[in-house]
């Protein structure tokens, strides 16, 4: 199905447009305070289904579910005290909860046929208001199509998917830029599956993480070695931009350099980093460039989430070769 992509602006009249059209089981764009996400009705198989084949996703890489408030969160899964506790600091905001699933309400193709689900509260007033209004949760993987930049603007959404959807809700620029953090609770070991806007420190302060277990399969988004990525091929890691290479800075310019050159954070501050990150790689792409460089980002705090989404960036092309 084709439409004629409209971007609407935040409004108590398009909130309830918006509304409308997810409980009828459309597909919408919708801010967060990570990135857009591409939502749906999460107990609906034609819904699910849709969001899949929109974004061109592989059937075996299940979904988060997005809920209002955090007893409805964790009322769908078998919560232990690791749980409780995390949703208590962390909820609305950006951790995801990954474990064993106990509602039965939740279409069986978000769940990639697994016994498991991820689940978080979003902080973003406007998609928190949409889902008060509706009263269902919604399924809201990234807006984009799979395996391409993340979009942190109701612009970049449009680019991905024109036509595609209905309607995007414009809700300004992700204020965190990263998808969220994934945590495992599945077993005994409490792992993180995807690092994001919630960093490794935080989390260690509410319970102690295993970051030696290994995942097998998909049980949720972020695990694939190839994602995030350009259509330029890039190089990570770099000590200095090479001729003909746009820049990517990590703090100032160098002056002498005349190539295209675009800095994520003067002043060198992983907040604003993971912030600029998608927009910043976006930009380039479309500059047509043979390569960007990325300058070296230091691996601690959110510079490891950072490194994480560069190296699944540069994968194919570099097989995330360190310069």
């Amino acid at each position: 199905m084709h439409f004629k992509t409209k971007i609407l602006k935040n409004s108590k009249k398009n909130i309830l447009e918006v509304v409308s059209k997810l409980d009828s089981g459309e597909v919408i764009g919708l801010p967060t305070e990570t990135v857009y996400g591409l939502a749906g009705r999460c107990d609906n198989k034609n819904t699910i289904d849709n969001i899949y084949k929109i974004k061109s996703r592989p059937k075996n890489n299940p979904l988060i579910i997005h809920y209002s408030n955090p007893n409805d969160a964790l009322r769908d899964i078998y919560a232990d005290s690791r749980a409780i506790e995390l949703a208590k600091k962390f909820w609305p905001g950006p951790l995801s909860i990954v474990a064993k699933i106990k509602s039965r309400s939740i279409a069986r193709e978000a769940l990639a046929d697994l016994n498991t689900v991820a689940v978080r509260v979003p902080s973003n007033k406007i998609f928190l208001d949409v889902l008060n209004k509706l009263k269902t949760p919604l399924a809201a993987p990234s807006a984009n199509r799979y395996g391409k930049i993340s979009p942190t603007s109701a612009k970049d959404v449009y680019e991905e998917l024109n036509s595609k959807i209905s309607i995007i809700l414009d809700g300004g620029p992700s204020i965190i830029g990263l998808e969220s953090t994934v945590i495992d609770l599945t077993e005994k070991d409490t792992k993180i599956l995807r690092y994001g806007g919630l960093n490794k420190q935080e989390i260690n302060k509410i319970i102690s993480l295993d970051n030696n277990k290994t995942i097998k399969i998909f049980i949720s988004p972020g695990l694939s070695s190839s994602h995030y990525q350009p259509d330029t091929s890039m190089r990570i890691n770099a000590i200095r931009p090479r001729k003909n290479e746009a820049w990517l800075a990590f703090g100032a310019i160098p002056k002498h350099y005349k190539g295209i050159a675009i800095s994520l954070s003067k002043k060198k501050c992983l907040k604003e980093t993971a912030k600029n990150l998608y927009k910043m790689l976006r930009y380039l792409d479309k500059r047509k460039c043979a390569k960007i460089a990325v300058q070296k980002i230091p691996e601690l705090g959110l510079g490891i989430a950072i490194n994480d989404r560069l190296q699944k960036a540069s994968f194919k092309k570099t097989n995330a070769k360190k310069y």
